[in-house]
């Protein structure tokens, strides 16, 4: 049997975690690469509620009651209108207001993503707080878009500019995006 040394996603514990391809056949699970039943090693000192994992699996092969559960889609009020974010991208600092409200959208368990929302870069600053000039105020579609525009337009030698939304961007008091989505309450 294979046996895994990790498997877990916990960040707060920092422990990594492993991508496994896995075929469910004749009630056992097999690791994907080689066709080895896998075996998990189970610490309930570290893991009091059991080992958590994600099982991607084609939707029709769930119960039609399972399927409901899984398709369900939750949207809920993330940011209102008019909410500064900031960011920074090497040694500058920028900062953008939403130009409409934020929401989170949830299918069935998946990760929360972010809707999309008109947002405009409304300033920058280096790193000893002077504003950057000459500054173009500019209006994006999402908080994807406005980093990857502004990585591009500020930093063009850059091999890329993408990033995620969730770990870029912060409000005034700090808190990233992932640590207010990480602590939000679809409970009204």
């Amino acid at each position: 049997m294979a046996t895994l040394k990790y498997f877990a996603d916990f960040p707060e514990l920092g422990i990594p975690d492993a991508h496994i391809d896995v075929i469910y056949k004749d009630g056992k699970f097999l690791d994907g690469t080689t066709k080895m039943e896998l075996s998990l090693e189970y610490n309930s000192q570290l893991y009091p509620e059991g080992i958590h994992l994600k099982l991607l699996v084609p939707l029709f092969a769930l119960n039609p009651e399972e399927q409901k559960a899984h398709i369900k889609v939750k949207r809920k009020l993330f940011l209102k209108i008019g909410s500064l974010l900031y960011f920074a991208i090497d040694d500058l600092s920028f900062y953008c207001e939403l130009e409409n409200d934020l929401y989170l959208i949830q299918v069935g368990n998946r990760t929360a993503k972010l809707s999309p929302c008109s947002c405009k870069l409304k300033g920058a600053d280096d790193s000893r707080g002077r504003p950057v000039s000459p500054f173009h105020q500019k209006t994006y579609d999402s908080l994807n878009q406005l980093y990857t525009g502004t990585s591009m337009d500020y930093f063009g030698h850059r091999k890329y500019h993408i990033g995620n939304a969730f770990k870029k961007f912060s409000t005034r008091d700090r808190k990233t995006l992932q640590y207010l989505r990480d602590t939000f309450s679809w409970e009204d």
